[in-house]
């Protein structure tokens, strides 16, 4: 038997790869080993893979009473029309996030709503939450990434910022600061070739990480005391 739901999975699933094919490559785990990733991604910027991964679920709905709440406002951060977070649906349970926390990339759920005449794409954070950064009742708001078959990969008239680009970066850096260290991946490779630079600390997210950073810097420090390096 082929149910309803299992159809409709499969049709956002082909719909969000489609989608972001532009901008990543993605491999797809099979359903039989899915225990709370539907891909795996890489980034690409142009032609060149940039071997950030990063990973995505994936959930789609055709019915009216599980729709993103009205929109709020543009994000100053990302460019993209920002909605605010459904309280009325557990959109990703408890077990799912406890596995996604113990992965160094950031991960994104994508909700894409077929109720509309054009099928719409919505992403959300969840790095900050699985960090413990922010408190696990905060309702995150969702993005919409996409204009008809084109992924918002930047702000939309804004080539080389905002978008979801620009997101992934910050989560990225997020999770390099988790590791205790304080770079990763140029921007620029990316594509983000305006507001952001690979060799500076962004303070609102460094005042997050200080205690892990400061424990890289403390063992270190005993290396070098040891004459080590």
């Amino acid at each position: 038997m082929y149910l309803k739901t299992k159809q409709l999975g499969n049709k956002g699933e082909a719909f969000f790869e489609s989608l972001i094919s532009d901008y990543a490559i993605v491999h797809k785990i099979d359903g039989s080993k899915d225990v709370g990733l539907d891909f795996i991604c890489e980034w690409v910027f142009g032609e060149s893979p940039t071997q950030l991964l990063f990973g995505a679920q994936v959930k789609s709905t055709a019915s009216k009473n599980m729709k993103i709440e009205t929109k709020n406002k543009i994000s100053r951060l990302n460019g993209l029309h920002e909605y605010g977070g459904n309280s009325k649906h557990d959109f990703v349970k408890t077990k799912t996030s406890t596995y996604w926390s113990g992965f160094d990339f950031p991960v994104f759920l994508f909700f894409i709503d077929f109720t509309e005449k054009e099928t719409r794409c919505y992403y959300r954070r969840y790095t900050s939450l699985l960090h413990k950064i922010d408190e696990p009742q905060k309702i995150l708001p969702f993005y919409l990434v996409n204009e008809g078959n084109n992924f918002l990969a930047f702000a939309p008239n804004k080539e080389g910022e905002g978008g979801f680009c620009r997101d992934l970066y910050i989560d990225h850096v997020r999770c390099q600061h988790k590791k205790g260290l304080l770079t990763g991946i140029d921007p620029k490779n990316l594509g983000l070739t305006k507001h952001y630079k690979q060799d500076v600390l962004y303070k609102g997210v460094y005042e997050k990480y200080k205690l892990q950073i400061r424990k890289t810097f403390e063992e270190y420090k005993k290396f070098h005391e040891l004459g080590l390096f």
